[in-house]
């Protein structure tokens, strides 16, 4: 858990450092995403105007299938620039768990589609093959998802 003292960080500034176990990202059980390995993360906390403002960086890696090749691939996934502010006013305990708000984070970095490469050529629609690994005679003319839609002839006016 990453938490600190209210009370402590309106006196001075707080380096928060270390590592937090795979549970950190909390994925559910059906996730895409999958981690076995820690997170890191170094925030710094300070009092201003008012408010708590937090900065730094967390950074982990996950695993996934590749979107198009349905390969296993493992990606490092960071948060580099986070910001959060937490107004002084709202904050009513001794220390702040911000936990979540550093999950969150780097949750919204993880890509939709997971890619092994911006190279990957992906299964081929008609034989099944992986196009990375074995070249297929299949004609790659037209998109096959949308073939049916090919025969309609339309008129310009």
């Amino acid at each position: 858990m990453i938490k600190f003292s209210v009370s402590r960080v309106e006196k001075e500034p707080i380096l928060l450092e270390g590592t937090e176990g795979p549970e950190f990202w909390a994925l559910p059980e059906n996730d895409p995403y999958t981690s076995d390995e820690e997170v890191e993360y170094e925030l710094q906390v300070r009092s201003a105007a008012g408010s708590i403002l937090v900065t730094g960086w967390v950074r982990g890696t996950v695993n996934a299938v590749c979107g198009r090749c349905l390969e296993p691939v493992t990606m490092e996934i960071s948060a580099e620039d986070i910001e959060l502010y937490y107004a002084k006013s709202d904050i009513h305990e001794e220390e702040l768990d911000i936990t979540a708000d550093v999950r969150d984070e780097l949750l919204i970095e993880l890509p939709m589609n997971p890619l092994c490469s911006d190279e990957c050529e992906g299964l081929c629609p008609v034989c099944g093959v992986n196009r990375n690994k074995t070249e297929c005679q299949c004609s790659r003319q037209g998109n096959l998802a949308w073939g049916a839609l090919d025969s309609i002839v339309t008129e310009e006016k």
